[in-house]
């Protein structure tokens, strides 16, 4: 393997994901596209092999370039930047491929109801079979990224900082809806399992309309995570109550962006394909072992406010 391009690489979820690549990959040449040079410089502070490409997502041109010359590309900034993955895309066929290729194209699909990229996908499958192709999808990921710029996550964080504000836990409704949940480590497990899976003969259930890819170690409702927070919080002497009530979406939605969507909806599966496909078996944390953490990093963040500004 020799070239990669990566998109999204300061973001939570990219940054992660270039560290994983960095390592497991010695060998092989990473391009990161990033919006300046200041993101640049965190980039190549952190990982002085990468090669930053500076651009953002409507740099079309630069993108369908650099796609065009890379043997595998992760796209891990939006999965509903349509003009991006489309360049992608685009570059990806004008590659001449006599053999199936060792190219891949991984969306992250995060919290965006959106997908355009999905049917970008599927088109290129159509057009270009020679090019492999696999969709990743991510529930409540969790956990401190291990990237140069963003390590935090929103979903937990954002409802422990909610917590620690109101002085007792929060969730939307009832808080029986549950998502599934990942620790971000091994999300980027599976994502440089399938990388390293391009660069040989592989099972053709990986790729194309085949290669779906569910990514997740279990999970919770979000009644029992407001609850495990406002008990460990209170515990702690962070806030006045260990008890959790109900919200209305508006309310969510003023705490955190969409928070009626990530807080109060379901999203719940199983990562069988990934399981049997590829022998991955999540090694990280447990969303209860992380709730602490995550508790404590924001209370002591400056995030939140303090018990005696609640006072």
């Amino acid at each position: 393997m020799s070239r990669i391009l990566i998109t999204g690489v300061t973001g939570y979820i990219g940054g992660d994901v270039l560290y994983g690549i960095s390592q497991a990959l010695t060998s092989s040449s990473i391009v990161a596209l990033v919006r300046n040079e200041a993101r640049a410089a965190a980039v190549t502070e952190k990982f002085p092999s990468v090669t930053p490409l500076i651009g953002d997502l409507d740099s079309t041109a630069i993108i369908r370039q650099e796609a065009q010359e890379a043997d595998v590309v992760l796209n891990l900034a939006s999965s509903s930047h349509g003009a991006s993955a489309k360049a992608i895309a685009e570059g990806l066929a004008k590659t001449e491929r006599k053999s199936p290729g060792v190219s891949e194209v991984q969306d992250i699909i995060t919290t965006s109801p959106k997908r355009v990229v999905d049917h970008i996908l599927r088109d290129l499958n159509f057009s270009q079979p020679n090019i492999r192709t696999a969709t990743v999808y991510g529930p409540l990921i969790y956990g401190q990224g291990r990237g140069p710029v963003n390590k935090r996550s929103i979903q937990l964080p954002d409802l422990a900082k909610a917590t620690l504000n109101y002085g007792h836990g929060v969730h939307v409704g009832r808080g029986l809806n549950a998502w599934s949940n990942i620790h971000i480590t091994d999300l980027t497990r599976l994502i440089v399992a399938l990388v390293l899976e391009a660069s040989r003969p592989s099972n053709p259930q990986l790729w194309n309309a085949n290669g779906v890819f569910f990514a997740e170690s279990g999970r919770m409702s979000f009644g029992d995570i407001s609850k495990r927070i406002s008990v460990f919080a209170h515990s702690k002497g962070l806030i006045r109550s260990p008890e959790s009530v109900d919200i209305d979406a508006e309310t969510a939605d003023s705490l955190t962006p969409h928070g009626s969507v990530l807080w109060g909806t379901n999203v719940q599966y199983q990562a069988i394909r990934a399981r049997e496909l590829l022998g991955w078996c999540p090694q990280g944390p447990s969303l209860e072992e992380e709730i602490p953490r995550a508790t404590l990093v924001e209370a002591t963040s400056g995030r939140s406010k303090s018990l005696e500004k609640l006072a």
